[in-house]
């Protein structure tokens, strides 16, 4: 048995797939990110527009950086939610 293998049947059965994860996370990201929260903060910041939307993508990194670090250190099915 190769290790991808024994990795994968780790999971519980009815635990979110890599695909089912993909799809929530990209619809939550695009649904409230982009759509929802980019009109109010250009509404807000006006002219600093760009710099907010810059600031605004460093400041995801680092989420995004620790998001994955904490993945790696306690692996799970169940994602973000396991983790909190």
């Amino acid at each position: 048995m190769d290790h991808a293998h024994s990795r994968h049947s780790d999971y519980k059965k009815n635990s979110i797939t890599l695909a089912g994860g993909i799809a929530m996370g990209t619809g939550v990201m695009i649904g409230a990110g982009i759509f929802a929260l980019t009109g109010q903060i250009a509404e807000l910041a006006g002219p600093l527009f760009p710099l907010a939307f810059i600031v605004g993508a460093i400041v995801t990194a680092f989420s995004a950086y620790s998001y994955i670090k904490m993945s790696n250190a306690y692996p799970s099915a169940g994602g973000i939610g396991m983790i909190l």
